[in-house]
């Protein structure tokens, strides 16, 4: 199997050498790159600081849990939900609002703070101001805005090694124009920062900076490809200069002369690589194409898709059955003495006695072929089958040169016994 994956590299690396050397390339960019990026945007955010001030001693109890449901609390589930920045207050049923302090918060209060999904909630009971001294008790609850206790506050030094981001926070800071498009920043940058600093879990990935609040908001970023890329022409031929040098070196390595008698001789071998290169060559130069096309967006000269497609399955798929086909068929050697027949093959070599040789035949090997649009079998080759008394099997591929099969039928009437040089004559003279 070496043979095979020596001659599938050699061929490959000079097909694609001769493309990159001899055939045209586009220099001009034109497409489009699409990822993902982040803006950053001022946070309206409530101060821990100030809302200790304004509600001292008070404690900030956190419902967003399992315990809050729409199953046993369904109104006070309707009031948390709804509320935020465009509906800012709402009742609720005071005895459900009883029933969930005394489950979740251990005791009913006429005053309370709770947190909901990052909003601030101020909780009390008693009458509507606009209701009359007989009205009911009402839970009343109002929205102070966002909350988040957990906000990291970073310093001049912690954006310092990350440029995008302090400049974005910069000009944030400073008041950009109305209207101007905000700067994004890399994916990448921002994800190292978060990574660093920030716990996503519990922050949102949200940050103060001087006093000011920063949240990302997550877009698509596209950049268009354009103008020519200098130097490709002549970084290809580079290319291309190493590849064909390093598809020779493998190639030397290939016609090789085993002992016996070789089955199909060198010149076979090289007029099959020779035939399969004029495919691989086209093919090579799709897949160059195609390669360019992805990574460095150059338009193909050839633009239509079927012919680049065809020939880059040809290089990855077609070369190397091509090119096992060759190699089978043209490594192969016979050696006929009087002990018995040894036969060298690409994968391994068999030897069978006389005394073990217990009959001989013909195998026939065939490929399918197109005629009128349907596929019918054609003989491809009628080989030499050798068969054991223990089983055993033995094939000689049949010769491309009359010589060469004349060669091998001599060797076994000279060398076979003599209880089996009649039927071997009769039997060969059909090959």
């Amino acid at each position: 199997m070496k043979v095979w994956l020596r001659r599938v590299c050699a061929l490959a690396s000079i097909s694609i050498g001769i493309a990159l050397l001899l055939l045209p390339f586009n220099d001009t960019r034109s497409g489009t790159i699409e990822g993902e990026s982040v803006s950053l945007q001022k946070e309206e955010l409530l101060n821990p600081d100030r809302i200790g001030a304004r509600f001292p001693g008070m404690e900030i109890r956190d419902i967003t849990g399992p315990e809050l449901n729409p199953d046993d609390y369904p109104d006070l589930w309707r009031v948390f939900i709804g509320l935020g920045k465009d509906w800012t207050s709402d009742a609720a049923d005071l005895e459900e609002w009883n029933r969930f302090q005394d489950a979740v918060l251990q005791g009913t209060s006429p005053w309370r703070l709770v947190l909901f999904r990052e909003g601030l909630i101020a909780c009390s009971t008693g009458k509507e101001e606009q209701a009359g001294k007989d009205a009911p008790d009402s839970a009343r609850f109002t929205y102070l805005g966002r909350y988040n206790p957990h906000i990291r506050e970073l310093t001049e030094s912690d954006l310092a090694g990350y440029p995008a981001i302090a400049a974005v926070v910069e000009g944030l800071d400073a008041g950009d124009e109305p209207g101007r498009e905000p700067a994004t920043i890399p994916k990448g940058e921002w994800d190292r920062m978060v990574d660093r600093y920030l716990d996503p879990l519990v922050d949102s990935q949200t940050f103060t900076f001087k006093g000011t609040f920063y949240g990302p908001e997550f877009g698509w970023d596209v950049i268009t490809m354009e103008g020519r890329v200098p130097g490709l022409r002549m970084t290809l031929k580079g290319i291309g200069v190493v590849f064909l040098l390093m598809g020779l070196l493998l190639m030397r390595r290939l016609y090789f002369r085993k002992g016996g008698i070789m089955v199909n001789p060198r010149g076979i071998a090289v007029l099959y690589d020779v035939i399969t290169l004029l495919f691989a060559v086209p093919a090579a130069y799709m897949l160059a194409n195609i390669v360019l096309a992805k990574t460095m967006f150059i338009t193909p000269i050839i633009e239509e898709d079927f012919i680049l497609f065809m020939g880059t399955f040809f290089f990855c798929a077609g070369i190397p059955v091509v090119t096992l086909f060759t190699s089978r068929f043209t490594s192969q050697s016979v050696a006929v003495d009087s002990e018995g027949i040894h036969v060298d093959s690409l994968t391994e070599k068999n030897s069978m006695t006389w005394e073990s040789l217990q009959s001989m035949d013909f195998s026939d090997e065939y490929v399918p072929v197109m005629r009128a649009g349907i596929p019918m079998p054609r003989q491809l080759q009628k080989g030499l089958k050798l068969k054991g008394k223990t089983g055993q099997s033995v094939i000689i591929n049949e010769p491309q040169l009359k010589a060469t099969k004349r060669h091998i039928a001599e060797q076994f009437e000279h060398h076979a016994p003599d209880r089996l040089k009649e039927t071997i004559r009769q039997l060969l003279t059909e090959w």
